[in-house]
């Protein structure tokens, strides 16, 4: 696979998708191919290769993530009946409200959000896709997850704040965007990306932290409570 070189005018530039190491052997055969991740089941429709535009956008999915590690319950079924629950209109939203607010004031689940954060920084990589516009996506899709009519308030828990997010309209998200449902990205359209010599991404986030041009501390406080912790800022 052709290696990239990271440099600053990638901080708000070009297209970018982590993956874990495991997949480069894959990647490298046939590309990437579009499917529907373990942590959109049930709630995404279609398969489709998702993205960032900018490395600003990859602390901003990472925020995204880490909400997400939170929040989620450990018992897989728990999530599948929530993910389908959340949008029938005659469900006690109350109930939802109840549990959300129980796990943020729980400090476990905070510890553990982060733990699988760690795994996901020391078992991924990050690619650079060379994508076009209108051919291998479109800047007015959908955002399938907001279109399913799940509430604001829930929305913004599960990562759609509107720090960074507009729940006025369906559109996709310059953190959160896809390719066409079911088009896949060609070998030859990735790189694998590096800096300083390390293809490790715990050392791109570095890199990242260290140029962006984000108040971090605003704008993705629990990426920030993250780095903190680990005495990354």
């Amino acid at each position: 696979m052709e290696k990239y070189n990271l440099s600053f005018h990638d901080i708000t530039s070009n297209y970018f998708h982590f993956t874990s190491y495991f997949n480069l052997k894959s990647i490298e055969t046939v590309g990437l191919i579009s499917k529907i991740g373990k942590h959109a089941k049930y709630i995404e429709k279609t398969k489709k290769v998702f993205f960032v535009e900018g490395l600003d956008n990859l602390l901003i999915l990472f925020d995204c993530w880490i909400n997400i590690f939170y929040y989620m319950p450990r018992i897989p079924f728990i999530y599948t009946l929530g993910a389908h629950l959340l949008r029938w209109r005659c469900f006690p939203q109350i109930i939802a409200d109840c549990y959300f607010g129980l796990l943020k004031k729980t400090k476990i689940y905070e510890k553990r959000a982060f733990k699988v954060f760690d795994k996901l920084l020391n078992e991924s990589v990050l690619l650079k896709l060379d994508l076009k516009e209108k051919i291998d996506f479109n800047y007015d899709d959908i955002d399938e997850i907001k279109s399913r009519k799940y509430k604001k308030r829930h929305l913004e828990l599960m990562g759609y704040h509107k720090r960074y997010s507009s729940l006025e309209n369906n559109d996709m998200d310059r953190w959160n965007l896809h390719c066409f449902s079911n088009h896949n990205i060609s070998k030859d359209k990735i790189k694998l990306c590096y800096i300083n010599n390390s293809y490790y991404l715990i050392d791109i986030l570095n890199y990242t932290v260290s140029n962006s041009k984000l108040d971090l501390e605003n704008m993705v406080p629990i990426l920030y409570k993250y780095l903190k912790s680990r005495n990354y800022v």
